[in-house]
């Protein structure tokens, strides 16, 4: 597979389907929690049980893509997410678009774990890295636009119209998939499908420390930035007195310095190798974690020092994203899908169990996010500095 363009284009497509799914129906909770007679609350749930049911599902698609090949998986997924989005869009009740959001989840979470498979099959890591840090900068960019695009969806139609656009999004995604990407995965380098050998796989990656290592060092880092995601709106708003509507121009701040790093991952990292790179964005997040913690001390620091230093610890996640995952990729032979899956759902389980933990945590301050993001940013550096050592002890010379 050639990294074209247009290649990159479709796979950043691909990679936004889920941001894409979570935030485009944010603005219109209100209006949904209304037309269905709901407590807005409940209404935020179907956000959860969409995180719950897409982590849990990639570890069911990475085999399966390591067995029948990575297009067959990307297009009956997005198959599946087609169909939920439409039960959303029909939604008559709660129930109904609760079961909307479960299928739409289920189709997503084929999607997301293929991709980074997908990638790796024919590429060393270096090569690996530069193409997802620049799908990661395509896909970067849906955060952004997704709450925009949903406002302004819901301005001129209504919620239901939301779903009707993710679903046409995703039917222009097969087209351009199967006319632009072809399979990766040769015959011959496919495992057997069985329940037995997926839990004997995903065992055997548990137990290589390395692999392991990556996995649940990019994780803690992704916990990191969902913690700022899940509170960065009580911070900015309440404790800071910033209006709503400067709040998405603050927080897309942290999405282009996302863009910023991964722009440099994908110029240096043939020249530099993912693993210096990885090293001096490991470098940023240990001084931004010990900065978040002195100003857990601090009465009230400056809002510009938050902001720097929120963008300071989201920005590295394209190279930091990029580099841990190809670092257990290229111990994991061809099970690059199933370490995409156990990957996603540790990630997403990760993000889920520190948003939970702040909010038991919150106390009407600023403390508890950077708190719990500086010990996600320690914890990430000493996992990191743990596998470093590892990787000296066993080095590995890549065939690619």
């Amino acid at each position: 597979m050639q990294l074209t363009l247009p290649v990159i284009l479709v796979l950043g497509l691909l990679a936004g389907i889920t941001p894409l799914a979570i935030d485009a129906y944010l603005p219109s909770f209100p209006s949904v929690a209304q037309d269905l007679n709901q407590d807005i609350s409940h209404i935020q749930l179907t956000l959860s049980i969409y995180l719950i049911v897409f982590a849990v599902f990639q570890m069911f698609y990475g085999p399966l893509s390591d067995a029948i090949g990575r297009r067959k998986v990307v297009v009956t997924g997005l198959g599946i997410y087609i169909v939920g989005s439409l039960m959303c869009a029909a939604a008559p009740s709660f129930e109904w678009l609760l079961g909307g959001r479960v299928v739409q989840a289920i189709g997503g979470a084929a999607v997301a774990v293929t991709i980074p498979a997908l990638v790796k099959d024919n590429l060393n890591t270096n090569q690996f890295a530069k193409a997802m840090s620049m799908i990661m900068l395509v896909m970067a960019l849906a955060p952004l636009v997704a709450p925009i695009l949903g406002g302004t969806i819901l301005v001129v139609f209504n919620w239901h119209a939301i779903f009707i656009f993710l679903a046409l999004l995703a039917a222009l995604s097969i087209f351009l998939f199967l006319r632009t990407i072809p399979e990766t995965l040769a015959k011959e380098k496919r495992t057997p499908l069985s329940f037995g050998s997926a839990i004997r796989n995903y065992i055997s990656l548990a137990r290589n420390p390395i692999i392991i290592g990556y996995i649940m060092a990019g994780s803690l880092h992704f916990g990191g930035l969902m913690c700022f995601v899940t509170g960065a709106s009580f911070v900015y708003i309440k404790v800071y007195g910033i209006s709503e509507g400067l709040f998405g121009f603050l927080f897309g701040a942290n999405v282009l310095s996302m863009m910023a790093a991964t722009t440099i991952n994908g110029r240096f990292v043939e020249k530099l190798g993912i693993d210096t790179l990885v090293r001096y964005a490991m470098l940023v997040l240990l001084i931004d974690a010990i900065c978040l913690i002195i100003m857990c001390f601090m009465e009230r620091p400056p809002l510009a020092l938050i902001m720097l230093f929120m963008m300071l610890f989201t920005g590295p996640i394209g190279i930091l994203g990029s580099g841990f995952m190809g670092g257990a990729m290229r111990r994991a032979g061809s099970l690059n899908g199933s370490v995409a899956a156990l990957a996603g759902t540790l990630r997403f389980s990760m993000g889920a169990f520190t948003g939970v933990v702040l909010s038991v945590l919150h106390n009407g301050t600023f403390v508890p996010m950077l708190g719990i993001m500086a010990v996600c940013g320690l914890g990430t550096y000493a996992i990191y500095r743990a596998v470093q050592k590892m990787e000296l002890q066993n080095p590995i010379t890549e065939a690619n």
